[in-house]
């Protein structure tokens, strides 16, 4: 799922995911 996406979408996903985490946190 990763390797389909490219770096930049990748980037993004993860600030979101890190986000999310402190969110949750």
């Amino acid at each position: 799922f990763n390797h389909f996406l490219k770096k930049e979408r990748r980037t993004e996903l993860s600030k979101k995911l890190n986000l999310s985490e402190r969110q949750i946190k």
